[in-house]
């Protein structure tokens, strides 16, 4: 897909006929009136993405016929949670279903057709939506809603797989994490999303996994538990001197049909084993203990764990590969700095904070269609370059405004502003390169994808 064949498919998603459709089959527009549908969707979308403020005085005042903040105000009500909730689906339908091919990661595409990589971020909301997203309980918010986000790294898609109340725990949204795989893709995860059973899932689908071993998990040399069979990790990382341990087969759990997987302890730099080991400490003295020998141990490396043969994951590749897992910490991090999804003016209106909500995450799967596409782009230069998503998350918040004037105006206006805003982003968002520093990809290349010939 090229980019003139992007900027008609980014038309199409927020097309006004589209979204006036949808305003109607929501509910939200019955009659016209002064505030525009376009341009109140529109205006929330990609307005607020560059605004100073979040009042309703400045949104009122930026309309095409300028009214009163009382008349936002009761806009905001369920039938706008609703509209902006398609709109977002219908968006996120499309973008994911005319995404580019991999480009840059085209190598890695052919051991997974995809990767996913899964983690959930939370944040306090008004005690107004106390009801809708409750929070954990105790000393901590009353309201809190968690989002489950999946980034599928070869192509750059992001997706909420979940929104809801805080108090849902990583481990119990796991189970939906089986049936978004296909056979051949493969899953990054953190220890929050441990459950042997999705595991065995996973594998049975005929997909992969890749995630760091649980603690709490007994490890087998052979499927039958026993306890003359079990594996004792800290001891035999005790006894090496290699920064690289392997076993090709264990077996997880105690149970008959025990899941056989790969695993590979990677010794940390004695800086990180350092900061691990004085956590594991603090972490203890709070709870009056402290840290046994094995702890100690542990804590000095990372221990992974997959189901993926060894002639498609190799276990050199197998520690930078789980480095793309920390991609989606930055997604969180550009959500919350550039999009602003945990800050809100509204106290007493659920319907408005919801609006909100709905409207960032639709303006987070813009901008990995931006990111992804000037991906595409950047990968056919010589040599092949990396897009920097952090940059176009930053360049994109100063944009936002004047990307949601070409918007409503549409014509030569909307086809001008989207080629500047291109060759801006196309041209700032390249990611330097620094010799003492190289990137995940990179160093997937050089340690197995494409490693240079002696």
């Amino acid at each position: 897909m090229n980019r003139t064949q992007f900027f008609d498919h980014f038309r199409g998603w927020l097309c006004p006929a589209k979204v006036l459709a949808l305003a109607r089959a929501t509910g939200w527009l019955k009659r016209q009136g002064k505030i525009d549908a376009f341009e109140f969707h529109v205006g929330l979308v990609f307005g607020q993405m560059s605004a100073l403020g979040l009042s309703l005085s400045a949104q009122a005042s930026c309309y095409t016929q300028p009214v009163k903040r009382e008349a936002v105000h009761q806009r905001y009500n369920e039938a706008a949670v609703q509209f902006f909730h398609r709109s977002f689906q219908e968006c996120l339908r499309q973008s994911l279903t005319q995404g580019p091919e991999p480009s840059l990661t085209q190598s890695l595409a052919q051991h997974f057709p995809a990767i996913h990589v899964v983690d959930s971020t939370s944040f306090d909301c008004p005690e107004s939506l106390a009801q809708i997203y409750p929070g954990a309980g105790g000393a901590a918010s009353a309201a809190n809603c968690k989002v489950l986000l999946r980034y599928e790294y070869l192509r750059g898609h992001f997706e909420p797989l979940w929104v809801g109340p805080g108090k849902r725990s990583d481990q119990g949204l796991a189970g939906r994490l089986p049936q978004e795989l296909a056979a051949g893709q493969l899953l990054l995860d953190d220890k929050g999303f441990f459950s042997l059973e999705v595991l065995k899932q996973i594998d049975q689908r005929g997909a992969y996994f890749l995630t760091p071993w649980c603690r709490s998990l007994t490890l087998g040399l052979s499927p039958s538990p026993t306890a003359d069979r079990a594996l004792n990790l800290a001891q035999e990382l005790r006894q090496s001197q290699a920064a690289v341990v392997a076993w090709p087969k264990v077996y997880l759990g105690k149970t008959q049909g025990a899941l056989a997987v790969r695993l590979v302890a990677l010794r940390l730099s004695p800086e990180s084993a350092g900061r691990h080991r004085a956590a594991l400490r603090e972490a203890q003295r709070k709870q009056g203990r402290q840290p046994t020998a094995q702890a100690l141990e542990l804590a000095g490396w990372l221990i992974l764990m997959t189901n993926a043969p060894q002639d498609k994951l190799p276990t050199p590749a197998l520690g930078y590969l789980y480095r793309v897992r920390w991609q989606i910490e930055l997604v969180f991090k550009q959500c919350k700095s550039v999009l602003r999804l945990h800050v809100t003016k509204a106290r007493h209106n659920p319907a408005r904070v919801q609006c909100e909500i709905w409207a960032r995450l639709l303006a987070a799967v813009v901008i990995f269609s931006w990111y992804a596409h000037l991906q595409a782009a950047a990968a056919l230069t010589q040599p092949p370059r990396e897009i920097s998503f952090a940059q176009v998350a930053r360049q994109l918040q100063p944009n936002g405004l004047p990307l949601a004037l070409a918007l409503i105006q549409g014509g030569e206006r909307l086809r001008e502003e989207l080629w500047r805003l291109w060759r801006l982003l196309l041209h700032t968002t390249l990611k330097g390169r620094q010799r003492t520093r190289k990137t995940t990809w990179e160093l997937l290349n050089e340690n197995w994808l494409n490693p240079a010939t002696p």
